[in-house]
C-alpha cells in the first residue's frame, strides 16, 4: 500500500516530461515483455512429450503456467518465475523450430522455383517449334494472288506439310524413346553398381578381364613414358655437354679479349709517350732553326758595318 501511495504523489507530483519519459519506458518494456510471453506461448503450444521427459522441471512449471489466473498473488508469480537456464533453453527450441521452418521453406521455394523454370523453358521451345512451323508452313503451302489479293492453298501441299510434321513427330518421339532408355539402362547399372559397393559383392569375371585389359594399357602408357624419360635424359646430358663448351669457348673468347684491352692500353700509353717525343724534338729542332737564323743575321749585319 505504501509502495501505491508513493507511486501515486510520484505522478502528481512529477512533469509532463517526466511522465511522458516514464510511459515510453513502460511501452518498451511492454513490448518486450510481449514479444517474451509471445515466445513462451508459442514453446507451450508446441511442447510435447518429449520435452517433457527431457525437461521435467521445465514442463511442470509450464503446466502451472497453464493453469495460473491473472488474480494470483506475487508469491505464486516469484514460484512459477522462469530461470536463465530455462528461458534458454525455451529461445534453443523456438530458434531450432524456426530454423527448421526457414530451411522447409527455401526448399519448397526452389522447388517451386525449379519447376517453373522447367515450366517456362518448356513453353518457350514449344512457342519456338510452333513458330517455325508456322514459318515452314506459310513457305511451302500458303502464296498470295497478286490481282485478288486472295491467299491461294493448295491441298496436296498441306497434307504433305501435315504428313512430313507427323513424320518428324514420330522421328522425335522415336529418339525421345531411346534416350529414355538410354537413360533408365545408365540408371538401373550405376545403381546396380552403388549396390554392389555397399553390399561388398565380389566382382564378375567380365569385370576381372576388362580390368585386365585396363592394366595391360596402363603398363603400355607407362613403359612408354618412361622411354619417353630416358630420350629426354640422354637428350639433356648431351644438351648440357654442349652448353659446357660453349662455356669453356666463353671464358677462353673473354681471356683473350682482356689481353687485347690490355694490349690496346699498353700501345696508347706508348702512342701517348712518342706523340709527346716528337713533339718535344720539333721545338728543339725550330729554337735550333732560329738560332741558326739569329747567327746568320748577326753575321750579315757585321759585315755591312
Amino acid at each position: 500500500m505504501q509502495s501505491t501511495f508513493k507511486e501515486e504523489d510520484w505522478i502528481i507530483g512529477a512533469s509532463n516530461d517526466e511522465l511522458l519519459k516514464a510511459i515510453t519506458q513502460i511501452q518498451s518494456h511492454v513490448s518486450k515483455e510481449s514479444v517474451e510471453n509471445e515466445c513462451y506461448k508459442s514453446f507451450l503450444g508446441k511442447l510435447d512429450i518429449e520435452t517433457e521427459k527431457a525437461i521435467p522441471s521445465l514442463s511442470r512449471r509450464a503446466s502451472l503456467v497453464r493453469k495460473r489466473s491473472k488474480s494470483r498473488s506475487s508469491a505464486i508469480d516469484r514460484f512459477v518465475t522462469l530461470t536463465n537456464e530455462q528461458k534458454c533453453l525455451i529461445l534453443q527450441a523456438q530458434y531450432e523450430d524456426l530454423k527448421k521452418e526457414s530451411e522447409q521453406t527455401r526448399a519448397s521455394f526452389e522447388e517451386t522455383l525449379d519447376l517453373q523454370k522447367a515450366i517456362s523453358e518448356e513453353l518457350k521451345t514449344r512457342q519456338e517449334e510452333i513458330l517455325k512451323n508456322y514459318n515452314q508452313f506459310c513457305k511451302l503451302v500458303g502464296r498470295r494472288n497478286s490481282s485478288r489479293g486472295i491467299q491461294v492453298v493448295s491441298a496436296e501441299k498441306v497434307l504433305r506439310f501435315s504428313d512430313d510434321y507427323l513424320k518428324s513427330l514420330d522421328t522425335q518421339s522415336d529418339k525421345l524413346r531411346l534416350k529414355n532408355s538410354s537413360i533408365k539402362s545408365t540408371l538401373k547399372k550405376v545403381e546396380e553398381q552403388l549396390r554392389q559397393k555397399e553390399s561388398g559383392e565380389v566382382l564378375g569375371a567380365v569385370d576381372f578381364e576388362q580390368m585386365k585389359i585396363d592394366n595391360t594399357k596402363c603398363l603400355a602408357e607407362i613403359d612408354e613414358k618412361n622411354h619417353n624419360i630416358q630420350e629426354m635424359k640422354i637428350t639433356a646430358a648431351r644438351t648440357l655437354q654442349i652448353l659446357n663448351g660453349y662455356k669453356k669457348k666463353l671464358g677462353e673468347a673473354l681471356q683473350e679479349e682482356k689481353y687485347i684491352k690490355e694490349e690496346q692500353k699498353q700501345r696508347r700509353e706508348m702512342q701517348k709517350r712518342v706523340e709527346s717525343e716528337v713533339i718535344l724534338a720539333k721545338q728543339v729542332e725550330l729554337c735550333c732553326q732560329k738560332k741558326l737564323w739569329l747567327k746568320n743575321q748577326r753575321g750579315s749585319l757585321n759585315e755591312t758595318t
